[in-house]
């Protein structure tokens, strides 16, 4: 689609290794044409520095937007990130999800205005990932051979993404199967849609909300085939609030909402946020 800039919102909190590797696949992307945004919530100083050495010879910009640590508040720095956002498309991930070459190039081929693209992830093995960040590097143009004698070892869980082409599905309003770590839409639905929804507190469903609300303005999903991205192996987060943040999203699918209850609208600038 002609026109369209990127905008690549990564997610990151005191994961450095992890965030490191991310961006050394986002800097041979075969695409360089896009921006990263940064959304740390509340990182301790040792993140920041990996993002200034890693700054210093990057391909392209890389913003990092800060906020303290006040909780798992992924919501808001996603909206703190996405009111500066001027790209006309943007794709949501994680800094512990590694994109593969193409990645940018297919995100910029099958951008539209009317829907967001999901897509999928291989999960990387405990000791795939142990190997990975001892090396502090990892080459993610690779043969199908080599990426079969993964499967075989068990380093990825599995083969079959990595084989396909990137195409896209058919249109459909289906929420079950949402990636938050693979997913992109038009900036304008972000705004739309009013952002993330804050009142989600503690890991859980934030995601599912946002693209629960993106059917309901009418934009419809449409799956990428083909590369995923490769998620770090890492402990699961608490889910004390998930009972919590279910009712929540049930509320939203039954009343058919759209626009966050506190998302953009509502943002400030609180004292502890900085902009690098």
């Amino acid at each position: 689609m002609s026109g369209v800039s990127l905008a690549i919102v990564i997610s990151t909190y005191n994961q450095p290794d992890f965030l490191r590797l991310t961006l050394e696949g986002y800097r041979r992307q075969t695409d360089t044409n896009f921006t990263i945004y940064i959304a740390d919530d509340g990182s301790t100083p040792e993140t920041a520095q990996t993002i200034r050495h890693v700054q210093a010879d990057f391909p392209v910009t890389i913003h990092h937007l800060w906020q303290a640590d006040n909780g798992f508040r992924k919501a808001r720095i996603h909206n703190r990130v996405i009111s500066r956002i001027s790209e006309t498309h943007t794709l949501l991930t994680d800094g512990d999800c590694i994109p593969l070459p193409g990645l940018i190039a297919a995100q910029r081929r099958f951008a539209g205005d009317h829907y967001f693209i999901s897509g999928s992830r291989v999960l990387l093995s405990r000791p795939c990932t142990e190997r990975m960040c001892q090396l502090n590097s990892f080459e993610t143009a690779r043969s199908m051979l080599w990426w079969l004698r993964q499967r075989i070892s068990g380093s990825i869980n599995r083969l079959f993404p990595l084989l396909l082409p990137a195409t896209l599905s058919q249109p459909s309003f289906q929420l079950e199967g949402i990636r938050g770590c693979h997913l992109s839409c038009p900036t304008k639905a972000l705004v739309r849609i009013n952002g993330f929804d804050e009142s989600f507190e503690g890991w859980g469903r934030e995601d599912s909300d946002l693209t629960a609300r993106l059917l309901h303005a009418g934009f419809s999903r449409r799956n990428l085939r083909g590369l995923p991205v490769l998620h770090l192996w890492h402990q699961e987060s608490s889910r004390q609030r998930l009972e919590e943040n279910d009712t929540m999203l049930q509320a939203c699918l039954n009343e058919r909402r759209i626009e966050a209850r506190i998302g953009l609208k509502h943002l400030e600038i609180a004292p502890g946020d900085s902009d690098v």
